[in-house]
Order: structure tokens, then C-alpha cells, then sequence
């Protein structure tokens, strides 16, 4: 019973100790438009914060666990320190990107370890709420990272000295999709790309136009290699991308790649596994545009 009672007091000091459990308060902004998972990987980890996961389907990154070194009342009988990691959920809309940043804290017995593949062994809670000095540093690396993305975003100078870029069809294996359909998703991948702000594309009815017209002139082919150096020019392009899609069934690969017109050489490539059905193809698609776009960054 005196054991209890010691233990119970050392709880209650402990906890006045550590200050008082609030609700959390999750940090929400807004970030530059089509932002790229791996961007955001770079930018945590100029802040300090290490990846451990991150689901691009989901949106959804996980930083790698910590040991704040912070007692917090007890886990079974046992002194508990306070462990945590951050969440960071992105929910991509067609003007910009909304984040959410939140604590995940778990109170763990004195002795817990952090494995290789960040996980937590020992005999741990999961914590409801923050004290507030925790709050303040969400609040802190919520300001810091929406600064650093900020600085991502292309003002109006950046986006007039963008790139053109001529976009090309998609091509697939037969039978896979039809040309309108081809056609359509190229449109799509076109409008995602210019969303990243790094490029402006040539508008893609003008360019189905300019090729309708050079297939009644020329019997050359229409996705030969200089007919299309040739009409990206002369659509005052700059660079031209191409883009594939193979595989089929349940398992699909898209593939971009970016030539300069002018060296008549390959810029930036990305490819990007999806599954078949057209909705798991436009999100791959979006992820490809963003991959191409922080390629040029680079």
C-alpha cells in the first residue's frame, strides 16, 4: 500500500511538474500549388526532422520518433518520458496545397528505445493532448516550414521566364485506352504541370491544330523525333515532353521526358508506377508533374 502511495505521489508531482495537458492545436497553411512529397522531405529536413515514412497516394508524411527527454507521469508503476513525432497531412487543390501539422506524443516507460525502423519498444500510452511548451514548438515548426515553402512559390517574374513547353500526346499500347482518351489525359497532365508554376504550356488545341495541318502537308511522322523539334519550334517552345505508358492489367508505369529544343537534348525525366484504371492514371499523373517540376528545381 506505502509502495502505491509513493507512486502515485511521484505520479501527481510529476505531472505538476511537467505543466498541464491541453488539446492540441493542429497548424494549417497553405502551400505552393502540386508541392512534391520529396520537397517537402527536403524542407523538414533542413529543419532538423528526419522522414520515416511518407505515402504520396495518401498525402500523408511521418517524421521518425523522438525522445524529448521529458518526464510525464507513469506507464505501469513505471517513471514515463514523453516520445514524439510529426504528422504532416497534404491535401493538393488545384490553386494551392493545404497542410496540416500535429503532434503525435506517447508517454513511455523510463528506458524505452526507438528500432531502426522507427518504432517504439517498450510499454508506451499515447498522449491526448499537448503541454503548451510542446504546443509552442508545433506552432514554431509550423511557422518555419510554411516559410520555407513559401519561398518555393514562383512570384510573377519566375513564372513569365518559365519554360514553354509543348506537350505531346500520351502514348499507350493498343488497345489500353482510346486516342480521345489518350488525348484527354494528356490535357490533364499538361494543366497539373503548369499548376507547379516552373513552366507555361503551349495551349494543347493549338497544337493538335498545328499537327492536323502538317499531317495534310507532309507524310513525315507525326511523332518523329524532328517533326517534333521542328513544330515545337515553330509553336515558340522551348522544350518538348513526351510521355509513355506501359504495362497493363493491374500494373501501369508512366514515364515523362523533357528535351530542350534548342540543344535538342534531354532536360529532366521522371517516371511514376500506377495501376490502370484511368482515376489511379490521373493520380499518377499529378505525382509525375511534380516530379518533373522539382527535377528542373534541381
Amino acid at each position: 500500500m506505502t509502495q502505491k502511495i509513493l507512486a502515485l505521489s511521484l505520479s501527481l508531482w510529476l505531472l505538476l511538474l511537467s505543466g498541464c495537458m491541453h488539446a492540441q492545436r493542429p497548424v494549417r497553411f497553405k502551400a505552393p500549388a502540386a508541392l512534391a512529397m520529396e520537397v517537402l522531405e527536403r524542407e523538414l529536413e533542413s529543419l532538423g526532422l528526419q522522414t520515416a515514412e511518407m505515402n504520396d497516394a495518401t498525402g500523408v508524411l511521418k517524421t521518425r520518433w523522438e525522445d524529448l527527454s521529458f518526464l510525464y507521469g507513469q506507464v505501469e508503476d513505471h517513471v514515463a518520458s514523453l516520445f514524439r513525432r510529426y504528422i504532416i497531412v497534404m491535401h493538393r487543390r488545384p490553386a494551392d496545397t493545404m497542410l496540416t501539422v500535429r503532434a503525435e506524443v506517447k508517454a513511455c516507460e523510463t528506458g524505452t528505445t526507438i528500432s531502426s525502423d522507427n518504432r517504439l519498444v517498450g510499454n508506451c500510452r499515447p498522449m491526448s493532448g499537448l503541454i503548451e511548451q510542446h504546443q509552442v514548438e508545433l506552432n514554431q515548426l509550423g511557422q518555419q516550414l510554411k516559410e520555407s515553402l513559401a519561398s518555393l512559390r514562383p512570384g510573377p517574374e519566375a513564372i513569365v521566364s518559365a519554360p514553354v513547353v509543348a506537350v505531346f500526346d500520351m502514348q499507350a499500347p493498343p488497345g489500353l485506352f482510346s486516342k480521345e482518351s489518350l488525348s484527354n489525359l494528356t490535357d490533364y497532365f499538361a494543366t497539373q504541370l503548369a499548376d507547379t508554376g516552373e513552366f507555361r504550356i503551349v495551349p494543347r488545341d493549338k497544337l493538335r491544330s498545328s499537327i492536323q495541318q502538317r499531317q495534310k502537308d507532309s507524310y513525315s511522322p507525326v511523332y518523329g523525333d524532328e517533326f517534333q523539334i521542328q513544330l515545337g519550334k515553330a509553336m515558340a517552345a522551348q522544350k518538348l515532353l513526351t510521355l509513355q505508358l506501359v504495362g497493363g492489367g493491374d500494373s501501369c508505369a508512366l514515364a515523362g521526358t523533357m528535351y530542350d529544343i534548342q540543344s535538342e537534348t534531354s532536360s529532366a525525366a521522371a517516371t511514376v508506377n500506377s495501376g490502370c484504371a484511368q482515376k489511379e492514371i490521373l493520380e499518377g499523373l499529378q505525382l509525375l508533374a511534380r516530379k518533373l517540376a522539382d527535377r528542373v528545381k534541381k
